[in-house]
């Protein structure tokens, strides 16, 4: 099976295509172009540079949330294009268990954090040492401070000596996170920082050999949280 990964939910962009056996082309980009200037032209260059058409792709790999509002809007409707022009399923991915899979393997709490702005982080908490990272509880929106308290009682139940915090989510706060977590605070290096399409694709590919496959006009992007026009129109501010 071959599989492309779109992912657009933060402000990286990143494409991989990949099949059962290897990840022939990942390309990742954290940098200023907004997702609209980047996405189709780097999904266009790893085909094009894999020599493959979009009609050779068995099916699409997407990360659906939590994560930028825009960001996640425009992935998702990239993928839904590819997939009604070509015929071919999708899988949705949850951005947190797509940075969890990062670190795969590890016998640390892994908690995946990304900036929700309004002095809040996404987040989640999860155990690794599976084939697929499990999710010790839901993904949540809240405040650094209740994270930590989160963190440290989760770690404590958990009985593990290592919390990993990984994540855009982790830089506004990375002072406060150091003190509040102390020892027990370790940071993967930047290149498992910070979500990878190839580790989209693997999880993707996991989904697809299940059946597990979306409605793309059902599938919707996962926020947490309320958008500001959805807040600001429940105050009757709009």
């Amino acid at each position: 099976m071959l599989i492309l990964a779109i992912d657009s939910a933060t402000p990286v962009a990143g494409v991989a295509l990949l099949n059962e056996e290897k990840l022939i082309k990942e390309e990742f980009s954290n940098y200023k172009k907004t997702h609209s200037e980047t996405l189709m032209v780097m999904v266009d260059r790893v085909l094009r540079e894999c020599q493959c058409t979009i009609g050779q792709v068995d099916a699409f790999a997407v990360t659906i949330g939590p994560g930028s509002f825009t960001g996640l809007r425009i992935g998702l409707a990239a993928v839904k294009g590819l997939s009604m022009a070509t015929g071919k399923p999708v899988t949705g991915v949850s951005t947190l268990d797509t940075l969890a899979y990062n670190l795969w393997g590890s016998d640390a709490l892994v908690c995946p954090l990304l900036d929700a702005r309004k002095q809040e982080v996404y987040c989640g908490f999860y155990d690794v040492t599976d084939a697929v990272p499990y999710a010790l509880s839901e993904n949540l929106a809240c405040s650094p401070a209740e994270f930590t308290a989160k963190a440290r009682d989760m770690a404590r139940e958990k009985k593990k000596d290592c919390i990993i915090l990984l994540g855009d989510g982790y830089y506004p706060y990375a002072d406060f996170f150091q003190q509040q977590l102390g020892n027990s605070l370790q940071i993967p290096p930047p290149h498992l920082m910070l979500p990878r399409a190839a580790a989209l694709g693997s999880l993707g590919l996991k989904k697809a050999h299940k059946g597990e496959f979306e409605d793309i006009f059902k599938l919707r992007p996962v926020y947490i949280r309320l958008s500001e026009a959805e807040y600001r129109l429940g105050r009757g501010e709009l």
